[in-house]
């Protein structure tokens, strides 16, 4: 049976002008492929197409609600292999023949797409892509990401109690999709939720400066970027409007290491993004009893 690898290869091979079309989108100039463009593009095309082929009676629709099937065993790694070639009108076509089936948007989440990502970046690692071929992958997933996104509304927050969190790579980080995918869970949960694409430290700390997050989520997928992300992390506490500000971190570096979390002064990790709404949900909590007791003697 052919490796994973050889399918990658395979893959582009067979994509041939596609793949050739493919390269030359990445790096087509600044103002083509600009935040308000790919916005255009989902609002124009993607959800629109979405919202028309399914009623509130329809599978997917329906799918929502219903108990939860699993993603087929090696279907992340295909559905990789997939992004590296396909537009994203089949990759969504994939997503819905999933979701009609019985799969939830969390499970898509969860155990489509964030596994998909990984292996797009451990390809990156093995050498078997480049530079652009994860980033195509990664567009693609994240398009699939936004329009899941607008067509599932999420929890309306409770007056009175929003609670606020700023979603971004790390700095020195290039990919921003575990960010907004972990985004995804903590609006859907009924959070005030804000993402960036990939800052420096500077700007991250203006950021938090200039308005009163309750959480900053920091995704690191290379090791190399941990060791200043201590550095970055001490400047947000000092420079944030809420000086009880909560830092979580995730990403695979987290996931195979959880304890650096706490070495680099983070306030905790999480290995995915239920996990990570639990987790801040407890953190907040507490800190609330805290600050209950402390007022109180």
């Amino acid at each position: 049976m052919a490796s994973m690898l050889d399918m990658v290869t395979e893959a582009r091979i067979a994509a041939g002008k596609q793949w050739d079309r493919a390269r030359r989108a990445a790096f087509r100039p600044r103002e083509a492929t600009s935040p308000d463009a790919l916005a255009r593009v989902i609002e124009s095309d993607i959800i629109p197409r979405l919202l028309m082929t399914h009623r509130d009676d329809s599978p997917l629709a329906r799918a929502v609600a219903q108990p939860d099937a699993a993603i087929p065993n090696g279907y992340a790694d295909l559905f990789a292999a997939a992004t590296l070639t396909e537009e994203v009108g089949p990759l969504l076509a994939r997503v819905e023949s999933l979701m009609a089936g019985g799969v939830t948007v969390e499970t898509i989440y969860l155990h489509l797409l964030a596994p998909a990502a990984r292996r797009l970046g451990a390809w990156w690692d093995e050498d078997a892509c480049d530079f652009v071929d994860v980033t195509m992958g990664l567009w693609r997933c994240q398009e699939i990401v936004h329009a899941l996104s607008a067509l599932i509304p999420g929890a309306a927050p409770v007056a009175g109690a929003e609670r606020r969190a700023l979603f971004a790579p790390a700095p020195g980080e290039q990919h921003g999709l575990g960010a907004l995918i972990v985004e995804e869970f903590f609006r859907r949960d009924g959070w005030q939720t804000w993402s960036v694409p990939a800052l420096d430290a500077d700007e991250l700390v203006a950021l938090v400066a200039g308005r009163a997050f309750d959480i900053v989520g920091l995704t690191v997928s290379v090791e190399r970027h941990v060791e200043p992300l201590q550095r970055s992390i001490t400047a947000l506490r000092q420079a944030s409007r809420n000086p009880e500000i909560m830092v979580l971190v995730g990403g695979r570096v987290f996931t195979e290491r959880p304890e650096l979390a706490a070495e680099i002064g983070a306030d905790g990790t999480a290995a995915d993004g239920a996990l990570a709404v639990a987790l801040a949900d407890r953190l907040l909590n507490q800190q609330a009893v805290l600050g209950v007791s402390k007022s109180t003697t």
